[in-house]
Order: structure tokens, then C-alpha cells, then sequence
């Protein structure tokens, strides 16, 4: 009590002016180069009497005792914003009340204030060609982009999408990251928010239009964020996970289960919209044994090389017929080619058709043999 009494009467006598009250002064200081400091920075104050001696101290902070007594005061605590600091020096015992120093003001600053980005969509995401805005609450920040090939930011926070960046990014899709930076004499602080970049969705890509039982294609489509199925999943089958593949494609692959046909379908929805894209798939029996519509010519048909670069070989046997006819059609049931053969001896066949599979029916008489016939580069 003793102190905090102290305290006030000499708060009272600086209000009107007295500094000194014995032959004994005291100055202090802080040891900054500036009266200005960050927050969270130690402070040490010194207290100098004159002349020196054994004294004791008395420290006030912004009106209230703050230290022990000693020529010393250390903190890391002071508020932000306008501190002031003075010292009085007593008498070793602390009951009497020599001089008390100047007043000492100090400025605390802190590190920039900065809040949560929020978007104009969520999650966020821009579609190629278009925008999204960005907004943050505290004001005289700048914008930055993880990644300004992909996706751009202005100074108001307005992201352009420019183009599908490179890696992964998940079932969302690719993205980057949009900074918001705040930077004052204490230092910086930021926040960031993950922008989906999309484009729309194109027509799907297949690598084939048929595919062999228990073998695989892929379908990829532009868009991310969607999802494969199959319009009949005992035929074919699209895998149980999407993947990313390298951009701007994302891929999947569909394996045949059963001979059919089937719709494969993506859709999903990403920044550009809403999408559903289709494609057509055959599935086909390529085991050796596989035969289509068969009854058997007397003595058989011997089909070779095949695969083939488009020359087949062709030997059709008959005991009644001397003569056969070839057709040739793809996998719609089109024609592509026809020819007369002599039975009983090899007939050469050039087909200048694209690579796929066809099936080549041998008629002869009342007599049909149908096989699979795969063109190859």
C-alpha cells in the first residue's frame, strides 16, 4: 500500500510540475533506437540517478506500478498502441521519495490484421476465360497467385483462369493458391485460398471403339471434377477410381466383361457448369475360339497371319463347292469388302481398311464360316 500510495502523490506533484523533491535526480530510458517497437519485443528500461548511489526504484506503466525495485525494468508485454513509462527514486528503504524522472512514450505496433479470404463461390473455382472475385476485410494488402500461368489475381482480388495447371489437385481438379499479403513495420502476414481452375467439357476421347473381354481402353475428357459410369456394368465397366492424368486430360480406363455394347458416361459439374458426355463402346470375344454365326464349311477355313497389316491369307476347304464368297464388314455391320475365291486352294485378300477388328463371313453353297479378323499398323 505503501508504494501505491507513494505513487499517487508523486503522479500528483508531476501533474503540477515537480520533478525533484531531494537533491537526488534519475533519468531513464528504453535502449530502442526509436520510440516505436513491435509487439512481443523485450524492453529494457534503465534507470540513471545522479548522483549514483544506493537507491531504490519505483516503475509505472501506464499509471500502475509495473516493476521491482531496481535501476532495471525488462518487458515483452506492453499493449499495442501509446505506453508511457516514468521511474521515481526513493531512499534504499523505499520510504522516501527523491526525484522522479521524465515520462517516456512508447508506440507499440503489431503485426498486420488480416482475416480469412472469402470467395465469391464455394468452394472457389474460375473456369478457363472467366473470373472469380476475392475479398479480404483488412484493407492495403496484395493479391499474389501460386501460379500466374494457371490462374492470375489483380489488385482488387479478381482471379482470371488462363489455363489447366500442371499436376494433380484430386477429384476437384488442378488449382493454385491466391495469397493475400499484409506487411507493416512489424513484419508480414498472409492467408490464401485454393482456386479450382476447370475448363469445359469436351467430347470424350477413346483409344478404341471395341475392346476385348477382360482387356481395358481409356477414355479421358477435359473437364475435371466428374465422374465415369456405364450404361450396362455387365458388358463393360469404367475402373473404380479416376485419375489425373496430364493435363487437360482426365483419364479412366473401361474393361469389357461380356459381349455387348454400352454407353460410357462422364459428368459432373466443375466452375465452368454442368456437363454429360457420351461415348459408344463394343465389347468383343477374342479368344481364338470365338466364332460368330457359325456352321461350319465341310472341312474348315484357315485365316492367317492375323492379326495383319491388312494381307490375309485365306484357305476355304469344300468337298461339294467349288467356289466361295468372302465379306468383309466392321463392327457396325458395314461392308468394306468382297471378293470371289476358289475353294480348296489359298486366296490372298488385301484390306485397305483403318486398323480395328472386322469380321470376314465365308459363304459357300448353303455353308457359312464367320470369323474375327484384326488389322493391325
Amino acid at each position: 500500500m505503501k508504494k501505491q500510495f507513494l505513487l499517487f502523490c508523486v503522479t500528483v506533484l508531476m501533474l503540477l510540475g515537480f520533478k525533484s523533491f531531494g537533491q537526488s535526480t534519475v533519468t531513464i530510458s528504453s535502449g530502442l533506437s526509436s520510440d516505436t517497437a513491435c509487439a512481443g519485443t523485450t524492453i529494457n528500461f534503465t534507470a540513471t540517478p545522479v548522483p549514483s548511489g544506493s537507491y531504490g526504484y519505483i516503475w509505472n506503466v501506464n499509471g500502475s506500478y509495473a516493476g521491482p525495485s531496481s535501476a532495471t525494468y525488462s518487458t515483452s508485454t506492453l499493449p499495442t498502441g501509446m505506453n508511457v513509462v516514468y521511474c521515481l527514486l526513493t531512499n534504499a528503504a523505499g520510504d522516501t521519495i527523491y526525484g522522479a524522472s521524465d515520462t517516456l512514450t512508447l508506440t507499440i505496433d503489431s503485426l498486420p490484421a488480416i482475416f480469412p479470404i472469402a470467395s465469391a463461390t464455394t468452394p472457389a473455382g474460375v473456369c478457363i476465360g472467366d473470373t472469380l472475385n476475392l475479398t479480404d476485410d483488412a484493407s492495403g494488402g496484395i493479391w499474389v497467385s501460386s501460379n500466374p500461368t494457371a490462374a492470375t489475381v489483380s489488385t482488387i482480388g479478381t482471379v482470371t483462369g488462363i489455363s489447366l495447371p500442371v499436376g494433380g489437385g484430386g477429384p476437384g481438379g488442378p488449382s493454385v493458391r491466391i495469397y493475400y499479403i499484409m506487411t507493416n513495420s512489424c513484419g508480414s502476414d498472409s492467408v490464401n485460398i485454393r482456386v479450382r481452375v476447370a475448363q469445359p467439357a469436351s467430347a470424350i476421347t477413346v483409344s478404341s471403339a471395341t475392346v476385348c473381354i477382360d482387356s481395358s481402353v481409356t477414355v479421358s475428357d477435359a473437364a475435371g471434377g466428374g465422374a465415369w459410369n456405364s450404361s450396362d456394368s455387365t458388358i463393360a465397366i469404367p475402373g473404380v477410381n479416376f485419375s489425373a492424368g496430364p493435363p487437360p486430360s482426365l483419364i479412366e480406363t473401361v474393361t469389357g466383361v461380356a459381349v455387348g455394347s454400352v454407353t460410357i458416361t462422364y459428368s459432373g459439374t466443375n466452375a465452368c457448369g454442368t456437363y454429360t458426355e457420351t461415348t459408344d463402346i463394343s465389347v468383343i470375344d477374342c479368344s481364338s475360339t470365338a466364332v460368330h454365326n457359325v456352321t461350319s464349311l465341310a472341312d474348315g477355313c484357315n485365316i492367317y497371319p492375323n492379326p495383319s497389316t491388312g494381307v490375309v491369307n485365306i484357305l476355304a476347304n469344300s468337298s461339294k463347292y467349288a467356289q466361295a464368297k468372302c465379306t468383309v464388314t466392321n463392327m457396325v455391320g458395314a461392308q468394306v469388302k468382297t471378293a470371289t475365291i476358289n475353294t480348296n486352294q489359298e486366296a490372298t485378300l488385301e484390306l485397305n481398311v483403318p486398323t480395328g477388328v472386322y469380321f470376314m463371313t465365308i459363304t459357300a453353297g448353303e455353308e457359312t464360316y464367320t470369323t474375327k479378323v484384326v488389322i493391325m499398323d
